[in-house]
């Protein structure tokens, strides 16, 4: 298939099979990030009195409530990556998968795909805690004008890697839940699928990024006037009107567009695995 083709039937599959949006606003959402910034201590207003340490008991419970709740979206998260493989499958044969099952078959499959995912982040981060302190090596021993291209050498080295890491981990997912094998089995039969098909590969990433590029293209154009309007309403109804007009407006066109997100980038790998095995 050509990446045309690819990025076509993944927004069909986006676009038809609504009870994927549930899953693929998940996914989407796990893989988006979250960027907290932190303020300079000395730009803080200082209290003119110390405050009292926090109650033991409350600590815990926040840190009880914050853990359950990152555990909870991991589930999610692993849960919903299962489900969009399985039903991207059964769209291929012309059938559909309900959310309940969707729920189901995820359940199934988060557990395999989150040791997938343990794997790959423990390569990724000894890949490049590898790749800094060689450069910080050569830093130290010979200084600053080795050090500069040690870096750039990192940097070719290291984007190829992670970049194979990411395709051996996209397409070890989809053999764990398409052939239901265990974490360590699917990683290997991916690696030899890999073998060959990194041409592949990079044509899915391609894919993947133009199909999103799409999407969020047309989610901006359609949020953008639609923010300038609720903005606008603040000095007709207030704050609090446009709050609401914004919550009323805007959350369900965002939860559309991060929900296609996620489905597209799914289907395009799932599309791309299925094609090989198919023939």
């Amino acid at each position: 298939m050509t990446i045309l083709a690819i990025i076509k039937e993944a927004l069909r599959i986006a676009r038809t099979h609504k009870s994927l949006w549930v899953f693929g606003f998940l996914v989407g959402l796990g893989g988006a990030g979250f960027n907290f910034g932190v303020l300079d201590a000395e730009q803080q207003p200082q209290p003119p009195v110390a405050a009292p340490p926090p109650d033991i008991t409350t600590v815990l419970a926040v840190l009880g409530v914050g853990l359950a709740a990152l555990v909870g979206f991991i589930i999610l998260k692993y849960l919903s990556t299962g489900a969009l493989i399985e039903g991207v499958k059964r769209t291929r044969h012309s059938a559909s998968m309900t959310v309940s099952a969707g729920f189901r078959e995820g359940w199934a499959h988060w557990g395999v795909l989150f040791r997938v995912a343990l794997v790959f982040v423990a390569a990724s981060l000894i890949s490049i805690t590898m790749l800094a302190g060689a450069c910080y090596l050569v830093w130290l021993s010979i200084g600053a004008p080795a050090v500069y291209f040690a870096c750039a050498l990192a940097v070719v080295v290291g984007v190829p890697w992670l970049l194979t890491l990411y395709m051996w981990q996209a397409f070890a997912e989809r053999i764990a839940v398409l052939e239901d094998r265990h974490a360590l089995d699917a990683i290997r039969k991916a690696r030899l699928f890999l073998h060959g098909r990194v041409q592949l590969g990079l044509k899915l990433l391609v894919a993947a990024f133009l199909g999103v590029l799409f999407v969020s293209a047309i989610g901006v154009v359609v949020l953008a006037p639609m923010t300038a309007v609720v903005v606008g309403s603040a000095g007709l109804w207030g704050p609090l009107g446009a709050a609401a007009l914004g919550a009323l407006t805007l959350l369900p066109v965002a939860f559309v567009a991060l929900a296609m997100v996620g489905v597209v980038t799914s289907s395009v790998w799932t599309i791309g695995y299925l094609s090989q095995v198919e023939q």
